[in-house]
């Protein structure tokens, strides 16, 4: 028998013993899929909100800009060259040049009046530059900044970055409030499954002694309960994908409802099954380090550490 053939057959026999194990244990590892599952639909659904947050928000960090009000009197080639080397500058996403007389008639037209436009010498707007970004951090921004406030055809730079502060620090904060709140789970989603195979280890400690004597190694002894946590791993990443898929069903039509407000979204697709998908993968990983950890931990006689 060549060694892969070995190892194929060592890994399938560990796969049916864990079966085997399952099936004899079926309502408590029931039970622990389950627990598992709910610990782990609730960062899942989290996720999934500050993705559709983020979506949402993304039209508001399309609309940060900076108006560069420029001196009078400019060439259109000295114009064309602030407009070219403006695009080149870092989370610059568009340079969008307004004359005074384009602004006039936009004014006159928010104030459905013809008077301000009837006299044009009298025009008191300055030509301006509108620098659109593409992030709202305020970092992001003041390199913008610096780089153009001391030319000379630049007369004043104008920065609407309180709202850009807010939304940003708003986005940070519940970010690294689902990662706090998602750690936290993970670590009682790995201590209930480490328990749970370290009961199993002590369960089958005459069985362990058995295979050593009869020359398993450790990596024979450890390989069902590691496949053993991944199973519950499994079973309650399973069940999370699920359960985010029924609660997103559930609220989609209301959730589409609140999206139709944001032009961008209208057309957009809630999306989750990426999410849920992710949430099975850790789930499994997760219940592998567990399993990792139970067979880790000090033996008393014959654990298999």
């Amino acid at each position: 028998m060549n060694p892969m053939t070995r190892w194929l057959n060592q890994h399938l026999l560990t796969l049916q013993q864990v079966s085997r194990r399952l099936r004899q244990q079926w309502l408590n590892s029931a039970m622990i899929c389950i627990v598992i599952g709910l610990t782990v639909t609730l960062p899942g659904l989290i996720f999934v909100g500050i993705h559709h947050l983020q979506q949402t928000a993304n039209p508001f960090k399309q609309q940060a800009q900076l108006s560069v009000f420029l001196k009078a009197g400019l060439s259109a080639n000295t114009l064309q060259r602030l407009i070219n080397e403006s695009q080149q500058l870092p989370h610059v996403l568009e340079v969008r040049y307004v004359s005074k007389e384009d602004a006039l008639k936009q004014l006159s037209a928010q104030l459905s009046t013809q008077a301000l436009v009837s006299d044009g010498a009298s025009n008191p707007l300055p030509d301006a530059l509108y620098i659109s970004l593409q992030d709202t951090d305020p970092a992001a921004i003041k390199p913008i900044q610096a780089a153009l406030q001391d030319r000379p055809e630049i007369d004043e730079i104008v920065i609407d970055s309180l709202w850009m502060q807010q939304l940003h620090d708003t986005l940070t904060l519940v970010k690294r409030l689902a990662v706090i709140f998602t750690s936290l789970l993970s670590v009682a989603m790995v201590t209930v499954i480490s328990n749970t195979v370290r009961m199993q280890v002590l369960t089958h400690q005459a069985e362990i002694e058995v295979s050593r004597l009869i020359g398993a190694t450790h990596s024979d002894i450890r390989r069902p309960f590691l496949y053993l946590g991944s199973a519950y791993g499994l079973g309650g990443g399973v069940i999370a994908f699920v359960s985010i898929d029924i609660v997103m069903l559930c609220v989609q039509q209301p959730l589409q409802g609140v999206l139709r407000h944001f032009p961008e979204q209208a057309s957009g697709s809630l999306q989750w099954m990426g999410v849920s998908g992710l949430v099975v993968l850790v789930s499994i990983g997760l219940g592998w380090i567990a399993a990792f950890i139970a067979l880790m931990q000090p033996r008393r006689s014959s654990t298999p550490s």
